[in-house]
């Protein structure tokens, strides 16, 4: 029909815990109106746009999420709306239920958007591929990265790489044999070399794909202050405040996993023996840890995101 156009394109992309889509209904002289669904309990960063006179307005048609920026929090429902505009920090989106959102922007916002998830659901698939331990354990590894960096008051950059650096930073394992990843017995020392170098494979998979920041934090999740880590046996400085986040998390979450060769720890048990270990491990870092822990923090909040190991 004459002035009618129908067009129908889409990005599929695993957005944190679960999959979202995004459908571009209209693109015109660099106005771009989008339909998004959301998961419950997904995490959604709004960032800074290349273009200062770039708007992105967002109306929420179903459903309720948390907006949290400058560590305030603003509850939204159904038909209430915002926009950012010339925005300079990061903005979280917590979605609270399943959402529909009207998303418009004035700026080449799903192009973009096509590239980065298509990169993000490629590296999701290799861990996937693997096996499923790795996918979930690196998904509770960013939400405990997550907790911890803003118990710290860490600054949004921080928060933002610490983010994307946990939810990769096991890629690498894709790389390691079957038979040596999936082992339910120990490990021969050959073995062991083999898994000491998916770090290396992870910063492979990750250069290119990631600022260097974000590809470093990756590299050094096994390094540990006392420089008895790896790859590089960093150790003090050496390590940046980010990985030392990442290195708790990480150690956290295998304490704390049921495997086939290893019996769970509590969360106030990894926490207390995490604490202790201050050679290795930052006490500043794992004292906030041990604080959520003890005080229930750490359980409620991730009953706030669906998590599905308590």
């Amino acid at each position: 029909m004459d002035g009618i156009f129908i067009k129908r394109e889409k990005v599929d992309f695993l957005n944190e815990d679960s999959k979202s889509d995004l459908f571009l209904l209209l693109e015109h002289e660099g106005l771009e109106i989008m339909l998004q669904s959301i998961d419950k309990g997904s995490f959604i960063w709004i960032t800074p746009t290349d273009g200062k006179s770039t708007v992105e307005f967002f109306y929420i048609l179903k459903g309720s999420l948390t907006l949290e920026a400058n560590h305030e929090e603003i509850s939204l429902n159904a038909n209430d709306c915002f926009y950012t505009k010339d925005l300079k920090g990061k903005v979280l989106l917590k979605s609270d239920t399943d959402l529909k959102v009207l998303y418009i922007a004035t700026g080449p916002v799903f192009k973009y958007l096509d590239n980065l998830y298509g990169d993000l659901e490629y590296l999701l698939d290799k861990i996937t591929e693997k096996d499923e331990y790795t996918k979930n354990h690196s998904k509770r590894v960013r939400d405990f990265c997550l907790f911890i960096s803003q118990k710290l008051n860490c600054t949004e950059t921080i928060i933002d790489n610490l983010v994307l650096a946990s939810l990769f930073h096991d890629v690498g394992k894709c790389f390691i044999p079957d038979e040596i990843l999936k082992k339910d017995k120990d490990l021969t020392k050959e073995e062991y070399k083999e898994i000491f170098k998916h770090p290396t494979y992870s910063k492979k998979l990750l250069s290119g794909r990631f600022s260097n920041d974000i590809t470093e934090i990756a590299y050094a999740h096994h390094e540990r202050l006392d420089g008895s880590g790896y790859p590089c046996g960093l150790s003090g400085d050496e390590i940046s405040l980010e990985a030392r986040i990442i290195s708790v998390a990480d150690s956290f979450d295998a304490m704390t996993s049921k495997r086939t060769y290893n019996e769970p720890m509590s969360f106030t048990e990894a926490a207390n023996e995490l604490f202790s270990q201050d050679d290795k491990y930052d006490i500043t870092v794992t004292r906030a840890l041990k604080e959520m822990a003890d005080s229930g923090e750490l359980v409620k909040r991730l009953q706030e995101v669906h998590y599905d190991k308590l």
